[in-house]
């Protein structure tokens, strides 16, 4: 008798040596193989960007011309006075200077600087070939200016923009030191020196108010300049390398520059360019400069002490400040003797008196 259990088990192995059997006299069945998985085809190449010249908006362009029009009218101001109008006129062209396009200005006019620098240019345009590469680098620069400082070809870049702004600065602090020496120099050629300044308070009004005015840059600096960001004609200038300590505005001057090369600094680009425009350490420079310049023009009253306002604070200090921004340190200033003054004296013995210079 067989049991139930028994008999199931009985049945299923005869179903499964059937189903064996059958697979085998099946020869398609039997050599039949697993699918084989093809892998995807790699993805395209990314496709390539026409890379045309640096684009930099007006606004720069401008702000970069307004900073240089100042250094050329006040470095051109003549330190021989002769008279209380001289001085006054003097004194509204070295008190023109509006503090923020000032500080804006040099970092502008550091990028059109570093704009002519051939191996920082092409290292740039290399990242700006990919639309991803070119969106990574925008985002890396805007995020935090001194990664540029990675970038081949970022010491000869910073270099340039060094002695660019160092010499800019050394002609505003040497017709500084000339007019500093002339406010004491001119208290012994002639009374009208020491005359008190007709309207005082009017011509501090006066200097407050240019000096909240922005500078129209001149056209052919405007011209010079926008023809030096695209390339059409470059700014000579020293690129030899420098020790790696560069300044906040000498890091922003050079990202401005990138985002020109990689088309992200035009006109619709400005509202994430204005922040690179201003460091805070050349912002209290440049106001610090403003307020000592009011504060000596309001105790001024003859003429000889305006003339210290003007080169001491509205010259004086406005390129110490531009020099502040890229690192430098201030030279000693070397200005020549000033020929001695001799007077006849019938109480001098015959012997003409010889004029000291001031210890001031």
């Amino acid at each position: 008798m067989i049991r139930p259990g028994a008999f199931a088990r009985s049945v299923a192995l005869v179903l499964a040596a059937l189903a064996f059997a059958g697979l085998a006299a099946d020869p398609a069945m039997a050599k039949k193989k697993p699918p084989v998985v093809v892998a995807p085809p790699p993805p395209a190449p990314e496709p390539e960007i026409p890379v045309g010249p640096p684009v930099l908006a007006g606004y720069l362009i401008d702000t970069a011309s307004a900073f240089a029009t100042y250094v050329r009218s006040a470095s051109a101001i003549n330190a021989v006075f002769t008279d209380g109008p001289s001085i006054s006129n003097a004194l509204r062209i070295g008190g023109a200077s509006e503090q923020h396009q000032m500080q804006q200005g040099v970092v502008a006019y550091a990028a059109i600087v570093a704009l002519q620098d051939a191996t920082f240019v092409e290292t740039v345009r290399g990242f700006a070939k990919h639309a991803s590469t070119r969106d990574m680098m925008v985002r890396y620069l805007l995020d935090n200016p001194a990664y540029v400082m990675t970038l081949d070809g970022h010491d000869t870049a910073a270099a340039r923009v060094t002695a660019a702004l160092g010499s800019q600065a050394m002609r505003l602090k040497l017709t500084a030191d000339q007019i500093k020496q002339q406010s004491y120099d001119v208290q012994l050629k002639g009374p009208w020196s020491k005359k008190p300044i007709p309207d005082p308070m009017g011509r501090l009004a006066q200097i407050k108010q240019l000096s909240s005015t922005p500078i129209v840059g001149a056209d052919d600096l405007k011209v010079q300049l926008a023809g030096a960001a695209n390339g059409s004609a470059p700014l000579p200038g020293d690129s030899s390398p420098q020790a790696p300590a560069y300044t906040d505005a000498v890091n922003r001057g050079l990202a401005v520059a990138a985002l020109a090369v990689l088309g992200k600094a035009g006109e619709s680009d400005m509202a994430a360019l204005l922040p690179l425009l201003t460091t805070d350490g050349d912002s209290y420079c440049f106001n610090m400069s403003k307020l000592n310049l009011y504060q000596c023009l309001s105790v001024a009253r003859p003429y000889y002490e305006d003339l210290f306002c003007l080169g001491v604070h509205a010259v004086g200090d406005t390129g110490r400040c531009v020099m502040s921004s890229v690192g430098m340190a201030e030279p000693v200033a070397v200005i020549p003797p000033a020929p001695p003054v001799v007077k006849t004296s019938s109480t001098s013995g015959g012997k003409a008196p010889v004029r000291r210079r001031s210890k001031h």
